[in-house]
């Protein structure tokens, strides 16, 4: 005599009660203060981030950049001594000629000459100096860019992470329904498990046995004598215990 299996079924009540839970819960409060919140991140990044500037991605480092900030700087040079080198032929010329060297003579055209080269050597040390002063004004710049770069960047993830930290902790309508729904297809899940178990249960032996008979019965009236029916009843033997499972 077979025993019938007992069915395992789960219990799918805390699911109801989840959701229930869920639905009944009382979120006013933190409701309405994130609300006021996320009111604020909404009209704050409307009005606001659409009047910052760009971000900054990079700096202009280039070999062309650095030649600019010398060229400025010895251009800032020449500016200052070419007034300073006018006044020095005239007075030159003027001393030379109260001397009585009169313009175009040896001895004039000789001594405005050794001036000129003093111009030129100090003008070359312009240049000089234009390539070291240069050079360090260019690091100056690039690092001035680069920290008012970075600055800015700064400020503006920190502005927009004060926004999104408004919104921390609020759940919109689409994440609540996914919620419920998860809910639900777990609690489908249990009862489908639970109607599956007691179906089993239910039609294991009666089935089985039902199968085992008629296979009996079928097979005996082709085959014949009591063959037939020994094969009709393993067969029924067989099937009842896959329902029963």
């Amino acid at each position: 005599m077979s025993k019938k299996k007992k069915a395992v079924t789960q219990d799918t009540s805390a699911y109801k009660k989840y959701a229930a839970y869920l639905q009944n819960y009382d979120t006013s409060n933190v409701d309405n203060t994130l609300g006021n919140l996320t009111n604020w991140a909404s009209t704050s990044s409307a009005d606001n981030l659409s009047n910052m500037g760009d971000y900054t991605f990079n700096v202009d480092g280039s070999d062309w950049a650095r030649q600019r900030a010398e060229d400025a700087y010895y251009n800032s040079m020449v500016d200052k001594l070419t007034p300073q080198f006018e006044r020095q032929v005239a007075d030159y010329a003027t001393m030379l000629q109260n001397k009585g060297l009169p313009v175009g003579s040896e001895a004039y055209e000789r001594a405005m000459g050794d001036l000129q080269e003093k111009q030129n050597d100090a003008l070359q040390q312009a240049a000089y100096n234009a390539v070291m002063g240069g050079q360090e004004a260019f690091s100056r710049s690039l690092g001035d860019e680069i920290n008012a770069g970075g600055f800015g960047n700064s400020a503006q993830q920190a502005y927009i992470n004060q926004l999104l930290s408004a919104l921390e902790g609020s759940a919109s309508g689409y994440e609540n329904q996914q919620n419920l729904y998860a809910v639900g297809t777990a609690k489908s899940a249990a009862d489908y498990q639970n109607a599956l178990a007691k179906a089993r249960a239910k039609s294991g032996g009666g089935l089985g046995s039902t199968i085992g008979a008629l296979g009996g019965a079928a097979l005996g009236a082709y085959f014949g004598g009591p063959m037939g029916a020994t094969v009709g009843a393993n067969i029924g033997s067989s099937v009842g215990g896959a329902f029963g499972r």
